[in-house]
């Protein structure tokens, strides 16, 4: 599967949760678990991330921040 990119959007750290956009206009739902050991993700972030379709949308998971 093709890695996405994108820009986190909403964060929510104290809930664990926030949203990114993906360069295709998507808006992907992630949990801080899915992201890579070591890292920590802010707003404005860029990302690559792998994504699924769940019962409640679009959600990234292996999200790795980058440069």
């Amino acid at each position: 599967m093709k890695l996405l990119k994108g820009t986190v959007k909403h964060l929510q750290n104290d809930k664990g949760w926030g949203f990114i956009e993906a360069d295709d206009g998507e808006d992907y739902f992630f949990n801080v678990s899915n992201v890579r050991p070591g890292q920590t993700l802010r707003l404005g972030d860029s990302v690559k991330f792998d994504y699924r379709q769940s019962n409640r949308g679009p959600s990234a998971y292996n999200i790795l921040k980058t440069t």
